[in-house]
């Protein structure tokens, strides 16, 4: 009789993993995170704490600052080898940074204001006083214009801007043209600058020669250009015989637009 001899099969070899072992790595993922996200709000709010101490550091400062000044008004001694001087000096330094930065944007807003405002003219009207006097005076009633603050007629003779800019500067001056065996010289108008140091130059210039009629003839000069004209600086216009010139309504006229 013949025995047959049967091993028992194999036992299947586990290929997944272990259920215990997915558990750990779920945990250790979140306490992973957890631990990122709680560092990051901890240092958000280290850095907001530091940043708290540090206006409180300074506030105290400021206010032990505040103390020393007042001791030394005072003229209490014994400041732990302060110089009240250096201190008092350094602190009147600093007041007057404070007050010139405050001007410099106090100023700034008064130049944007008033680039807002209205355009910058003038135009005035000879005067009729002004018939002795080389430099033609201008009336300040009548036909007369003054769009703001920035201009001004000053001495009754001449423009004054108060701004720096371009300007458009303009004359027109009626004589009456008539012939003198005393003299054979043209009647000759000028447009002048003075600075605000003094100086003065001629800006423009024209001339006109008599007529030879005896009787008075009008004729009219004209001058107008475009000029560059600093803040003080004045305008005004000049003529060889102010004798000739005629001061009717529209005749003889003087301005300045700014542009």
């Amino acid at each position: 009789m013949i025995e047959t001899y049967s091993q028992p099969a194999p036992r299947p070899v586990p290929t997944g993993v272990p259920a215990s072992m997915k558990i750990f790595m779920y945990l250790l993922t979140i306490f992973l995170i957890t631990q990122m996200i709680g560092s990051v709000l901890f240092a958000v709010y280290l850095h907001r704490r530091l940043d708290k101490v540090e206006d409180e550091r300074n506030l105290h400062e400021d206010f032990v600052f505040m103390k020393t000044i007042q001791r030394c008004n005072k003229g209490e001694g014994s400041l732990s080898l302060l110089n009240c001087e250096e201190i008092r000096r350094q602190f009147e330094g600093f007041v007057k940074d404070i007050m010139l930065d405050k001007e410099k944007k106090k100023e700034n807003f008064e130049m944007q204001k008033g680039d807002q405002d209205s355009q910058t003219a003038a135009h005035v009207v000879s005067e009729a006083s002004s018939i002795t006097t080389y430099v033609l005076q201008w009336a300040e009633k009548g036909y007369y214009t003054m769009s703001n603050k920035l201009v001004a007629l000053e001495n009754g003779k001449q423009l004054t801007v108060k701004r720096q800019g371009l300007y458009y500067v303009y004359t027109q001056v009626t004589f009456c043209s008539r012939r003198e065996p005393s003299s054979q010289d043209p009647f000759i108008t000028s447009l002048c600058l003075r600075s605000r140091s003094g100086s003065e130059r001629i800006l423009l210039r024209a001339a006109k020669a008599h007529s030879s009629s005896e009787s008075c003839e009008q004729q009219s000069i004209h001058l107008g250009g475009v000029f560059e004209l600093q803040t003080g600086a004045s305008v005004f216009v000049n003529v060889t015989d102010p004798r000739q010139v005629n001061h009717g309504i529209g005749f003889t006229s003087f301005g300045l637009l700014k542009l």
